[in-house]
């Protein structure tokens, strides 16, 4: 795999905590797969790897993309997953610790809106609200502290969403089942609070890679930071200047507080754009020029001939 000079220091780098700030069209998951795949050529169990992508079709790419280069077969890259699909691997091992008995269940979307409209009717709330509950419980959630989260949003009807999400939460453990959210809740709970497990995954995994860190949430970090073994070997790709996912609890703070949380990091900027034409990467240097707030980087491209055209709208309505 041809790599530019900025990605090969990337590949290579070793030792420490390392952030790769990739710029769009830069080739990071590019560089997160040869990271992987350098790993394994240099002597590193491909199953004692955790690789953190951000959606099943990413991870399902990577896979193969890795099988093809290595020539492993899958059953190598088993730890090749989105963050639901590694808790739930593990959450399923130890269920029985979180007062689950195997084996645990998945709670639809449609069941989830099924109970929130039953809790509606026991409370005197309007089904039409049920939507605003089941957001208001996943945002809370994903916080990683959902009663602080309620203290500071304690809602809108006669009954405190604190005591909403108690009934919500209830119901699933009568049903011996976990929710998306919970996913993610109840394995960050399993490892925090059981030592043994906690310490059994971060000897186990030698290498955390995490794609697309600045769309991580407060829970996922957390869930980084309890897998994260005394070796420090995370490497994490993204590029804050493409953070959108602030309305579904993702923190860019994670992305951008990286050097001060890990001081002996080290900051790997992919800025070439293979996508886009150079008139349209210096639009957008410029539009982000205006944000005080963001990794500093250089976006550029060698391609020639874009067009950019402006337009003037009377609102953001337009």
């Amino acid at each position: 795999m041809q790599l530019s000079s900025q990605q090969q220091k990337a590949v290579d780098h070793v030792g420490s905590p390392a952030l790769v700030v990739a710029g769009a069209g830069s080739g990071k998951t590019r560089t997160l797969t040869a990271k992987f795949s350098h790993l394994v050529a240099t002597g590193h169990d491909p199953k004692r790897i955790l690789a953190i992508t951000f959606t099943n079709k990413a991870a399902q790419e990577m896979k193969a993309r890795l099988i093809e280069m290595t020539g492993l077969p899958p059953a190598s890259f088993e730890w090749v997953r989105t963050y639901h699909s590694a808790c739930l691997m593990i959450l399923k091992k130890h269920c029985e610790l979180m007062g689950y008995h195997p084996p645990v269940q998945i709670f639809s979307v449609y069941q989830q809106d099924k109970l929130v409209k039953e809790l509606c009717v026991r409370n005197n709330i309007e089904k039409k609200y049920a939507n605003r509950i089941l957001s208001s419980i996943s945002r809370a959630k994903n916080s990683g502290n959902p009663q602080r989260y309620f203290d500071l949003n304690p809602g809108f009807f006669n009954v405190r969403m604190t005591d909403l999400y108690s009934q919500f939460e209830e119901r699933l453990k009568e049903m011996n089942s976990v929710d998306f959210d919970n996913i993610l809740l109840k394995t960050r709970d399993l490892l925090r609070d059981h030592e043994p497990v906690r310490s059994w995954y971060k000897q186990y995994f030698t290498f955390l890679l995490v794609d697309e860190y600045q769309d991580t949430n407060n829970l996922q970090e957390d869930l980084t930071n309890l897998l994260l073994g005394e070796h420090r070997n995370l490497f994490c790709v993204g590029d804050d200047w493409q953070s959108v996912y602030g309305f579904r609890g993702s923190n860019v703070n994670h992305f951008l507080r990286f050097p001060d949380k890990y001081k002996d990091s080290k900051i790997f900027r992919l800025e070439e754009n293979y996508r886009s034409a150079h008139e349209i990467v210096q639009a957008a240097n410029d539009m982000i020029d205006y944000n005080p707030d963001k990794m500093e980087k250089n976006c550029f491209s060698k391609k020639k001939g874009g067009v950019v055209e402006i337009y003037k709208f009377m609102s953001d309505a337009h």
